[in-house]
């Protein structure tokens, strides 16, 4: 459903000109996170481009680039690459391969913006002034996880695997505890491609944890829960996002539920507005790509996945599109600068924007909890903000 594009970014050989939207993302090797990223840059260009934007005597339209990173940090650097010879205007990525790619846009200034993984060191305005994320980062999902799990005098496990993703998260994980020692009961690693998860799982349990953290991608997370609960222990599990990824639910749906009680913090769906805003969103999203399918029932009605991940990619080039507007064009230069001085109302009615000295579109006070049952998940009832969230409907 990409648009065809009418002309290269930086071209002035026509009237009609084309923003061009890289979207790096592990499209083979976790389709659900690409995808949901793809499809939110999708729907906000496809938007644009019907509503017209229109600078400098020119029309521009919005074309989605998308490029398979696999979740490898090289495929991501080649990606970048051909991305900066097809002229992005911007490039787009769950944050694999950053720590490379940045300075390859950097030397073009062109911004890249982060829509899902949270590492602290990915973005620094001072360092790295091309990188910005729309997504929670990962201090804000520790520190709140810390909040909300030391009341209840817990002895916590802290299991992070050994992906990019899981270190990152460690770290995150052991700066928020840093003060409350005794609350970790044990710091273990999982190996992303181990097939079986029961000896970790089984150290955690010697170290006398009431209660598991586990920082992971999608599989190894839906292993950890499956080697627990197959040897009858019925702790309680707390992750992060990557608990509402629908690998988890399909790993474990012949054990339905082994996902009860799983909870997990992400960034909230709906704002101070209230849910209008996001029902909204949803629907434009479901009209345009159909409903994502988790592949799981709860009481006999298929269950979706809310596209929560894809309003950040969907910020994003509503973003950028006021960038060129206020550039007056797609010069790179001001355009990167322009990114510091707009802002947007955000798909679930959150103002969205940067600043020179803040690159971070998620505030950390925007993490809400939610639990699984029957499949499906809902905000805890036991958190100041998350008790005041609407439930989303996950059925159809």
């Amino acid at each position: 459903m990409a648009l065809v594009a009418a002309g290269c970014g930086h071209s002035s050989a026509s009237k009609q000109r084309t923003i061009l939207i890289a979207v790096d993302a592990p499209f083979s090797r976790s389709p659900y996170i690409g995808n949901t990223i793809a499809n939110g840059a999708r729907l906000a260009g496809e938007q644009l481009t019907l509503g017209g934007i229109t600078t400098g005597g020119a029309t521009y339209r919005v074309r989605i680039l998308q490029l398979d990173n696999a979740l490898s940090p090289s495929r991501a650097v080649a990606n970048v690459r051909r991305a900066l010879r097809e002229h992005a205007t911007a490039i787009l990525t769950d944050g694999t391969g950053v720590d490379a790619t940045w300075r390859l846009a950097d030397r073009q200034h062109i911004p890249i913006c982060i829509a899902y993984q949270g590492g602290n060191k990915l973005v620094n305005p001072e360092t790295r002034p091309n990188v910005f994320r729309i997504a929670p980062t990962d201090h804000g999902l520790a520190f709140r996880l810390a909040e909300y799990l030391v009341p209840k005098r817990l002895k916590i496990a802290l299991l992070t695997d050994d992906s990019d993703y899981g270190q990152a998260g460690r770290d995150a994980l052991d700066d928020a505890f840093r003060t409350v020692p005794k609350a970790v009961a044990a710091r273990i690693t999982l190996p992303s491609t181990a097939s079986d998860l029961a000896p970790q799982v089984l150290e955690a349990r010697r170290s006398g944890a009431t209660a598991l953290l586990v920082w992971a991608r999608p599989t190894v997370l839906g292993k950890t829960v499956a080697a627990a609960r197959s040897a009858g222990w019925h702790v309680p599990v707390y992750s992060t996002p990557a608990a509402e990824d629908p690998v988890v639910r399909q790993q474990l749906a012949d054990h339905p539920s082994w996902v009860n009680g799983l909870t997990f913090a992400s960034g909230r769906m709906t704002a101070e507005l209230g849910p209008a805003p996001w029902s909204a969103f949803e629907a434009s999203y479901e009209s345009a790509f159909g409903a994502t399918s988790v592949g799981v029932k709860s009481h006999g009605r298929r269950v979706i996945a809310p596209p929560d991940y894809a309003m950040y990619s969907y910020d994003f080039v509503n973003l950028m599109a006021a960038a060129v507007q206020n550039a007056g064009g797609t010069n790179p230069e001001k355009i990167l600068s322009a990114l510091t001085q707009v802002s947007t109302r955000g798909a679930n009615g959150d103002e969205r924007g940067f600043n020179e000295r803040n690159h971070e579109g998620v505030v950390d006070d925007d993490v809400y909890f939610a639990r699984f049952a029957d499949m499906v998940f809902r905000p805890v009832g036991d958190d100041p903000l998350s008790s005041t969230l609407p439930e989303i409907s996950q059925v159809r």
